[in-house]
């Protein structure tokens, strides 16, 4: 009686409809807060700015772009101006068109890009001479990116730029080791306007290249039904093992999160699909919405797209893409592995089912349908893996995706479609794209003041030279600064402060980006703001916070993995035996697995906290570089499975615990 009581309160909950993944998704992010039924005259100026926008970073990745600061000049104005028709300035302005005052914001960015084109090259001649009208300009131009921020990206990164803005101004007056000469209001100015620094400097130029065409494939790619054929691929493999739609949310939302550079956008759409399945077979709302939470997470560092955010870091290491989507690849199987290896461990101590035939997509049908979208994504790594530019792989997988679209009805991309990926590219961009002209500032003021060395040099110390130390310090950086920011800005301020430090301690500038970027990506699942955890929570119907926690034990190996980019550099493929390698990751995935069983407290039977504590230490020893700590690891490890399988032979007689465990 009570068993079918259960039953008809999954079920009651799963006939619940299913919330609104957009909804959702602009009450809890600030970049997700714009007008999103504007009357039909200035939805129609938004599509004309859109295409134009999409068809200039179109043409420029093939056919050669302007003088740089021109080419992040324009990249900006589009931003800026479609910032003023989409965010409205407070809460009391019109929510179906701009307001008098965003038209005049717009005016303002059409006359800055128009002095910034037709005056740079006087400007240059003048060899680097500032007059008045370009500081006039300059003070116009930083105030609107300052308020785009604070419409588009949030208070969060506005204060941060502000603080930083005002210790270039008045070095002075700071105490200690942070006083420093101070720089003059049109020193600043001029840094932040007129070079290629500031807010036209390197993190700008990246979203103005790599990320806006990526964004475009991103969007032309969803539009083709790719997500769909992710989906019913996943669910094919995965959707009747025990549990089963929960491990396809792992392997859908991976594949979808790495084209889609937002993992809480990613919780929105992909969730909308695999939470309701995960609630029907048996999982609790709060663990569902974690599951897609922690996924979509991991799609930013998912090669061979990452996100995107692959990009800013071969622009900061001068490096080959390719080869940091390649040593991507292995702390990818160890962070999915991990929740993976939980999920499993939960879907079989609550006796959870997977899907009925009945339940099963046609994905042959599917196959049939979308198949041929698969190809752009082959296309895309083949031209990569040839030593093409990222840019030209991009257009042409552009060009391919479009072509391949029209092989069958459901994926066509027409003129409507197209209209479609110019405005949802357009629109993906802003939050971006309005962060990273911003993080630009702090960038230019690090290297004005010289506060990044004095930071490093400060933190080295006070780390006592210990390496682990200035680690945990820097994790520290890179989650508090992520809490608030989007993954990209995110890891180039926190690249700025912390890689120095980092470098100060001898670590190799390669693996010191990629702890980073890990934590950087990771914090979007880190309590307290947790914003792909608090997204997945109102997808579920779920408990913000539990939902939260949840999903911080889930990817719990992604707080760990990055420590070992500094002590196991055969993790992103650095070594000079293949056979290193190979025996690194195998034996950090086994350590991921033991992992797993000590934060579930499961394997076979329920464990005691004492049992756990074998696993977890059996973890560390594997994931820790060295043969004779691998050794040392199986053995515990091996004692581990012992000691719970000899539990649960001892369980089954009786009944009491296996009954409890049900």
């Amino acid at each position: 009686m009570k068993d079918e009581k259960e039953k008809n309160k999954v079920d009651n909950t799963v006939s619940m409809p299913a919330p609104d993944g957009q909804a959702i998704l602009r009450e809890r992010d600030t970049q997700s807060r714009y007008r999103n039924k504007l009357d039909p005259f200035w939805k129609y100026v938004v599509m004309v700015i859109s295409i134009a926008f999409v068809s200039y970073h179109l043409i420029t990745s093939r056919f050669g772009m302007p003088d740089m600061v021109k080419h992040r000049a324009i990249h900006v104005a589009f931003i800026l101006g479609l910032v003023w028709l989409y965010y409205p300035a407070t809460k009391k302005s019109p929510r179906n068109r701009p307001s008098v005052v965003d038209m005049g914001l717009f005016v303002a960015t059409l006359v800055m890009i128009l002095y910034t084109w037709f005056t740079r090259d006087l400007f240059l001649k003048r060899a680097g001479v500032a007059v008045m009208s370009d500081y006039v300009i300059g003070v116009m131009t930083i105030l609107m990116t300052l308020e785009a921020c604070r419409r588009a990206v949030g208070k969060g990164l506005l204060i941060l730029v502000l603080v930083f803005l005002v210790y270039a101004l008045f070095g002075p007056y700071f105490p200690g080791v942070f006083a420093h000469r101070g720089h003059s209001l049109e020193r600043i100015i001029y840094q932040m306007y007129l070079t290629g620094q500031g807010i036209f400097g390197m993190p700008i130029g990246v979203s103005a290249t790599y990320l806006i065409i990526f964004i475009i494939l991103g969007s032309m790619l969803e539009k083709s039904g790719l997500g769909k054929l992710f989906n019913d691929i996943a669910m094919s493999f995965g959707g009747r093992l025990v549990g089963g739609p929960a491990k396809v949310a792992v392997v859908a939302s991976a594949l979808v999160g790495m084209i889609q550079g937002s993992a809480a956008t990613n919780v929105a759409t992909s969730g909308a699909f695999t939470i309701p399945l995960m609630k029907k077979v048996g999982y609790k709302p709060y663990f569902a919405g974690a599951i897609e939470a922690a996924a979509s997470t991991g799609g930013q560092f998912m090669p061979p797209i990452m996100g995107s955010v692959a990009f800013i870091m071969a622009e900061f290491l001068g490096v080959r893409y390719l080869s940091i989507a390649a040593a991507a690849i292995v702390p990818a199987i160890l962070y999915f592995g991990s929740v993976f290896f939980q999920i499993d461990l939960r879907a079989r101590r609550m006796k959870l089912r997977g899907l009925s035939k009945e339940e099963m997509p046609d994905v042959k049908t599917t196959i049939l349908r979308y198949g041929q979208m698969m190809i752009p994504v082959v296309i895309l790594v083949f031209l990569l893996i040839e030593g093409r530019t990222p840019l030209y792989a991009a257009f042409f997988t552009v060009v391919a995706t479009w072509l391949l679209s029209w092989v069958r009805k459901e994926t066509r991309i027409g003129p409507k479609e197209m209209k479609d990926v110019a405005v949802n590219s357009s629109r993906n961009i802003l939050g971006i794209g309005v962060a990273m002209a911003n993080a630009g500032f702090v960038v230019a003021i690090l290297s004005m003041t010289g506060l990044g060395v004095i930071l490093a040099d400060n933190i080295v110390q006070l780390s006592g030279g210990h390496l682990f130390i200035a680690l945990l310090l820097s994790m520290l950086v890179s989650i508090v600064l992520g809490m608030g920011l989007p993954t990209s800005a995110c890891y180039v301020i926190a690249a700025s402060i912390t890689v120095p430090i980092l470098r100060a301690m001898n670590v190799p500038a390669f693996q010191a980006h990629f702890f980073v970027l890990y934590f950087s990506v990771i914090s979007t699942v880190t309590p307290p703001v947790a914003l792909s955890a608090y997204v997945g929570a109102g997808m579920a119907n779920a408990d913000p916070n539990k939902v939260g926690w949840a999903a911080f034990r889930l990817a719990i190996a992604g707080f760990i993995i990055p420590f070992f980019f500094i002590y196991s550099p055969e993790m992103l493929l650095i070594s000079d035996s293949v056979w290193h390698i190979i025996w690194a990751s195998i034996s950090a995935l086994i350590g991921i697995g033991f992992l797993a069983i000590a934060v579930e407290g499961y394997l076979f039977t329920p464990l005691q906290l004492w049992t756990r504590a074998i696993f977890l230490a059996a973890s560390i020893m594997l994931i820790s570089p060295g043969l004779s700590l691998d050794f040392v690891g199986f053995a515990i490890g091996g004692l581990g499975i012992l000691i719970a399988y000899m539990k649960k032979r001892k369980d089954l007689p009786g009944g009491g615990a296996a009954a409890m465990a049900n």
